[in-house]
């Protein structure tokens, strides 16, 4: 067994060009309930269970170009442990946000949740 088991997705993030047209997009026509907001980001979240994350785009080029990152919850307070994983095996953290974040092997960026 993995010594990493990720239990559900906690979010996932787009970018978009104006956060507040958005949200109120997806609030509006899908349901969603703001969760959060800060100056770049507004979280919305789903009837069930799970978030979307808004991102505030700085450069138009960004707008539809792909996630902004993946959130993936883990079970109890894994998380300490997870991050000791990854380093062990030359994963390289980065903080970004309030988060140490990975790369997949594409470049997309993971943090957990």
């Amino acid at each position: 067994m993995a010594e990493i088991e990720v239990q559900s997705f906690n979010h996932v993030a787009i970018w978009v060009s104006d956060i507040r047209k958005s949200a109120d997009w997806y609030i509006e026509n899908l349901g969603m309930e703001q969760a959060s907001t800060s100056d770049d980001h507004i979280f919305l979240r789903l009837a069930s269970a799970g978030v979307l994350a808004l991102f505030q785009a700085s450069d138009s080029a960004q707008i539809g170009s792909g996630l902004h990152h993946i959130a993936l919850n883990l079970s109890g307070e894994q998380e300490e442990q997870a991050l000791e994983t990854l380093r062990q095996r030359n994963i390289p953290l980065e903080r970004r946000g309030p988060n140490l974040s990975f790369q997949d092997p594409d470049g997309y960026w993971i943090h957990f949740g």
